[in-house]
């Protein structure tokens, strides 16, 4: 008994009865929808969460923010407060290769944000906001 208390992974590999567990394909089906619903509700460390219907906007929107501030704050500052391409003292755009190494990573940001959203969106709603 003693040895059973000290054992730390006496539980995880070992088993007192004597029943088989049978694990069908359809069982497995079942999980593996299941954490993929859990998922595309929720988001992961790498994805966001996904708007599956047009109804769930409200929710999705408030979701996707938490996920975007923690996950991708610099991204979610460009949402949040805008971006704006930099200008020279003229008041012009400035092309690409004169940006500046801060004005380099606000323009990524951005770019990241709006992957995201086209990334968080089903195909079938985001042709809807073309």
């Amino acid at each position: 008994m003693a040895e059973e208390f000290y054992n730390t992974f006496y539980n995880a590999f070992t088993s007192d009865s004597s029943e088989t567990s049978t694990v069908t394909p359809k069982l497995i089906t079942k999980t593996i929808t299941e954490n993929i619903k859990h998922d595309n509700f929720y988001g992961t460390h790498s994805k966001p969460p996904t708007l599956e219907s047009i109804e769930d906007y409200t929710w999705w929107k408030e979701r996707f923010l938490n996920w975007a501030k923690v996950h991708d704050h610099e991204s979610w500052f460009c949402l949040e407060f805008g971006y704006k391409l930099p200008k020279d003292d003229k008041g012009e755009e400035l092309p690409f290769k004169r940006f500046s190494k801060d004005d380099k990573a606000e323009f990524a940001a951005e770019q990241r944000m709006i992957a995201l959203i086209q990334s968080a969106i089903r195909n079938d709603i985001f042709a809807l906001l073309n």
